[in-house]
């Protein structure tokens, strides 16, 4: 199955700031790992900047003009810093802190577009995920939020029921709140408990699913919440198009949280969604070990594009992963392989 991976080079050099907990290049090191891989069923696409007109499908026009003049300006006023959350350690002034988060939107609006004209039934856009974003103001790194903006943009061109899972370490409140009371959204969210934001408390109803977890969360437990608690939900309400927000802060060896997931899950996930809906769209999210993010999200690659055959990684690939810079050294493993072990959804 031909998947469709929208990126843009913008990634490449952008940085939050020098001590930001977002990686460097960990957008384009998925990119340039995907070319030396070489996938045969992945077709590439740029993604262009979304507009202020599909910007605006969610967001206040007035953030829109501030987020865009404090990037021109590289600085912004106290109101606005107030008013907005911009110019704020968590999201901070960069040079290109319009231009990324509106590329990430522009990508899930290219990619629903690939979707609606019947070109791709997958979709792989990992900038793309900014989850915590508001109507009218920054949060948690998430100065647009894509995700609610291709959601609206979705049900604006007659798709009729989309289911949104979140398995970031983080509650997805951006989008989980907003759409909170839609019968024709299915939102679900897996997230560590008393992890910011704090307000992701369980909830358990037929269109809106809140599912905090203690810490040191595994796959095993994970398996079973989702063939006991969701997958028969989202069987039922049939969805035309899911949304997959797969944050690799859960997983272990991620230090912004103290869950204990391996990169197996994703798989389980992707797998169990392709048997539940015809149309998918995967994303990033959180993740702040560059090693393991990398990984996770070429493996979501791959069983998108059912070549997981291609994870043997060649000389060339593992140059690549020994070549990453980070504060932390890295574990063998994390240099030689794509898939975690032990693989409990093998068993």
């Amino acid at each position: 199955m031909n998947v469709a991976f929208i990126y843009n080079d913008i990634y490449r050099n952008s940085l939050f700031g020098e001590n930001h907990p977002i990686t460097e290049k960990r957008i384009s090191n998925v990119y340039d790992l995907s070319k030396i891989i070489g996938f045969k069923n992945v077709k590439y696409y740029k993604s262009s900047i979304a507009s202020v007109k599909e910007l605006s499908i969610f967001h206040d026009k007035d953030y829109i003009t501030a987020l865009y003049q404090a990037e021109k300006k590289q600085k912004v006023t106290l109101e606005n810093m107030k008013k907005f959350n911009i110019g704020t350690t968590s999201n901070p002034i960069f040079k290109e802190m319009y231009r990324r988060h509106a590329v990430a939107t522009g990508s899930l609006i290219l990619g629903s577009d690939l979707i609606l004209n019947k070109k791709f039934n997958y979709i792989f856009s990992p900038g793309s995920g900014a989850h915590h974003g508001k109507k009218n103001k920054a949060s948690g790194f998430c100065y647009f939020n894509d995700i609610a903006t291709c959601i609206l943009y979705l049900k604006k061109n007659n798709i009729k029921k989309i289911v949104y899972f979140d398995m970031d370490a983080h509650y997805g409140d951006g989008v989980m709140e907003y759409f909170k009371f839609s019968e024709d959204i299915l939102t679900i969210s897996i997230h560590q408990k008393n992890l910011w934001p704090r307000n992701g408390d369980y909830f358990y109803e037929d269109n809106f699913i809140s599912f905090p977890v203690e810490e040191g969360f595994n796959d095993t437990k994970f398996k079973d919440i989702f063939e006991k608690k969701i997958e028969m939900k989202i069987k039922q309400f049939k969805p035309e198009v899911a949304i997959l927000q797969m944050g690799a802060d859960c997983l272990i060896d991620d230090h912004m949280s103290k869950l204990c997931l391996t990169n197996n899950s994703m798989k389980f996930t992707i797998e169990k969604f392709k048997n539940l809906s015809k149309n998918i769209i995967v994303m990033g999210g959180g993740g702040y070990n560059p090693w393991i993010t990398l990984r996770a999200w070429i493996y979501n690659l791959a069983t998108l594009a059912n070549e997981d055959s291609k994870l043997n990684l060649n000389s060339k690939g593992k140059d690549f992963l020994k070549n990453i810079k980070w504060k932390k050294k890295p574990k063998q493993n994390w240099l030689n392989e794509i898939t975690d072990l032990p693989n409990i959804f093998s068993l």
